[in-house]
């Protein structure tokens, strides 16, 4: 047996027959190892005899090179599908999966005139029974070597394939194992642009898979479902060094709204840590004392803060003076703001010679300590709570825009937010929430003066959801004043049918203001139930920065 060619060919390859890596298997996939020789044709099938001791292989193996492979005799598809998919990944890896061709006897070879070369060595030719759409990609990537398994029998073929059960390519790669293949292709000196062209898909799908590699397990389950992305593989990164972390991260990657809430968290956590420590750091520098804040503190106990002391004449208390001295210490705790920030505290002002400049806050008079301690836990986590509300409020507002950015998805809510104006409900907010107008395509009272019906229209509906919007910043201040509840049911609840996932705190105060509703009737139409909205016959421009002029 030496070369299988073309019929067609004038030239005729030597050495098409290579070596291939093989052992005996008997489960759906070809386990490698030690490379094996095809030798020259023999009687019946050449058996292949692994290193390991295992059962021979009862069929013939070869790399065939894919031009000089015979196209399927009897019969043949008609249509071979979209290639390009195959092809591209044909191109990187080459093929993978063994074909099986069948042995249709010598050849003598012949020349471009179709007559045989005198003295030519007859030549073995294949047909190819299983696998015509990976030979067909081979040729097109120009990646001919093929791995074959050869039959002779009609009882060998039914062999090989119940053996193999091949799949023709039909099951793409895992998003692990194309991982595992860039990194091999990184190390080779390709860089991810030039696989990403060659995959035909975004570079960020070449580094989130490669970075994958190294995350745990629930993340490249992920990976292989195709639901985690660069974004998120970053994030998890970045707590690779807190387990605890990174198991919440990886929790929430079914929802990416649910993680983007966690990682927001998550990230205030360890900023505040990490301020927390500069802060106390300074302090240590400064000289000065740094404890934990003393139990009972401004309540119980004689400890005070040295902002509300004064001296034996009367005056403040300097606190950059006596923060040194004996008797002065700090903590660190959260400010209003969610920041680190020291608090200077005298451990017995009048032993110290100092006396409190205010009273003892008129809430907790009468109360004993247990009672102020409560008051003060509830106080503490009202402020927490405030601030995980704030952070879901920048997780919430990214998916606004990205639900209602565009000219397309804001016709969404023109109908409600014309409806608002109409009646003449109020559609003021804060200037807090002017970038999000912006980011809405809302445009300023001097651009709207000559504005066109697609951009009045767009900064309508701006500013009718900076409206509901605003509705809820209260929501993230300790101490808020108001809360219109029945608009803030019907904001959230658009948002939730369009996948919004609300946080625990935002599903608390959902079902706090739900709990004594009943369910409305079908006929009932209001503008906070925010109803199906028709399809309104608007002209829009296919640009979403150009204006419709007005129709006179």
């Amino acid at each position: 047996m030496t070369a299988v060619v073309n019929e067609t060919s004038e030239s005729f390859p030597t050495n098409n027959l290579a070596e291939l890596e093989v052992q005996h298997t008997t489960g759906s996939e070809l386990a490698l190892s030690e490379p094996v020789l095809i030798g020259e044709a023999v009687d019946g099938p050449v058996h292949l005899n692994s290193t390991q001791g295992e059962q021979p292989l009862p069929f013939r193996a070869a790399v065939l090179d894919a031009r000089f492979l015979h196209e399927p005799q009897g019969f043949k598809r008609a249509k071979m599908g979209d290639l390009s998919d195959l092809i591209a990944s044909v191109r990187l890896f080459g093929v993978r999966a063994p074909l099986v061709v069948r042995s249709i006897g010598l050849h003598t070879p012949t020349n471009a005139a179709g007559e045989p070369i005198e003295g030519a060595e007859p030549v073995e030719h294949f047909a190819v029974v299983k696998g015509l759409r990976r030979r067909m990609a081979a040729i097109a990537a120009e990646r001919f070597d093929l791995p074959c398994f050869i039959a002779d029998t009609d009882d060998e073929i039914q062999l090989i394939l119940q053996t193999l059960e091949l799949n023709d390519h039909h099951k793409d790669l895992e998003g692990l194992e194309k991982a595992e293949a860039y990194q091999m292709l990184l190390d080779l000196g390709l860089s991810d642009q030039q696989i990403a062209d060659a995959r035909r898909v975004d570079v960020s799908q070449i580094r989130t898979a490669v970075k994958a590699r190294s995350l745990p397990a629930a993340a490249q389950r992920a990976l292989n479902a195709g639901t985690l992305d660069l974004v998120q593989t970053h994030a998890l990164e970045e707590f690779a060094d807190d387990p605890d972390g990174q198991n919440k991260l990886l929790e929430k990657l079914s929802n990416p709204y649910d993680f983007k809430h966690e990682l927001s968290r998550l990230r205030e956590r360890r900023a505040y840590a990490h301020h927390k420590e500069l802060v106390k750091a300074q302090l240590v520098l400064e000289g000065v004392e740094v404890t934990p804040k003393p139990r009972g503190f401004g309540y119980d106990g004689t400890a005070e803060r040295a902002d509300l002391l004064v001296d034996s004449d009367g005056q403040p208390v300097d606190i950059e003076t006596v923060k040194t001295q004996p008797g002065f210490r700090a903590f660190v705790e959260k400010d209003s703001g969610g920041q680190a920030q020291a608090v200077v505290y005298c451990d017995d002002p009048a032993e110290r010679g100092y006396a409190r400049r205010k009273p003892v806050p008129t809430a907790y008079r009468g109360l004993n300590s247990e009672e102020i301690a409560a008051r003060e836990l509830e106080a503490q986590q009202t402020r927490e709570r405030a601030e995980r509300l704030r952070l879901a409020a920048k997780v919430r507002r990214e998916f606004i825009v990205a639900m209602f950015g565009t000219a397309k998805s804001a016709r969404s809510l023109f109908v409600p937010a014309l409806r608002a104006a109409m009646l003449g409900k109020s559609m003021n907010y804060s200037g807090d929430l002017d970038e999000l107008y912006r980011a809405l395509g809302g445009s300023d009272d001097e651009v709207l003066d000559g504005a066109g019906e697609d951009r009045l229209r767009r900064s309508l509906v701006a500013k009718y959801i900076c409206t509901s919007e605003d509705n809820l910043e209260d929501l993230a201040r300790p101490h808020r004043m108001w809360v219109n509840e029945e608009r803030a049911v019907a904001w959230y609840d658009k948002l939730r049918d369009l996948g919004y996932p609300l946080t625990a705190d935002e599903q608390d105060l959902y079902e706090s203001w739900t709990a004594d509703d009943t369910e409305m009737e079908p006929d009932q139409d209001t503008d906070e139930a925010m109803p199906p909205i028709p399809d309104v016959q608007l002209q829009v421009h296919a640009d979403d920065d150009q204006d419709i002029p007005d129709a006179g």
